[in-house]
């Protein structure tokens, strides 16, 4: 019977002795997280010039009239054969799909309502933005805001988090 009370105590120990972590595992895992921190996505190198002035988590807030919209720096491009009807970076936001038959669906609600100017935009990388406008400068899209929201007024902001406009700089 000690027999076997000393066996089972010397297991345990060798249990509890092997599942101590070792200095090869701190070292990887620190690596591992290291590597992740410094990781650099090509495309935003390409935008920021290789600078990463902002965290990942971090934005930019412009106030238009009595709203704070987000700024986001984004590149995207209209749809297939379309192009943009105003000239300027600056364009306003209003809903964000992943499928482009849910946003070509919303676009046409929205040009029927008098949103001529409203467009489809890709990113890319799956997203599909609905476009209310665009201006040569952050301040000039208010008016594509009040105009928007006059003929829109219990509009959802659809895939939009906060549920608001944004402000995208495309490059």
């Amino acid at each position: 019977m000690k027999g076997k009370a000393l066996i089972a105590i010397c297991a345990l120990l060798l249990l509890a002795a092997g599942c101590k972590p070792t200095e090869k595992g701190y070292k990887a895992a620190y690596d591992a997280a290291k590597a992740k921190r410094e990781y650099v996505d090509p495309e935003l190198e390409l935008l920021t010039g290789g600078h990463r002035l902002l965290d990942d988590g971090a934005s930019n807030w412009k106030v238009i009239g009595s709203d704070s919209l987000q700024v986001q720096t984004i590149r995207i491009s209209p749809g297939k054969g379309e192009q943009w009807p105003q000239s300027g970076p600056y364009r306003l936001a209003v809903a964000m799909f992943k499928m482009d038959t849910n946003a070509g669906s919303l676009l046409s609600d929205l040009q029927a309502k008098g949103c001529v100017n409203a467009r489809v935009a890709a990113d890319g990388k799956g997203k599909h933005y609905i476009i209310a406008g665009s201006a040569t400068s952050a301040d000039s899209l208010g008016a594509v805001l009040s105009d928007f929201r006059q003929r829109n007024p219990d509009f959802p902001y659809i895939g939009m988090t906060p549920p608001a406009p944004i402000i995208i700089i495309s490059r």
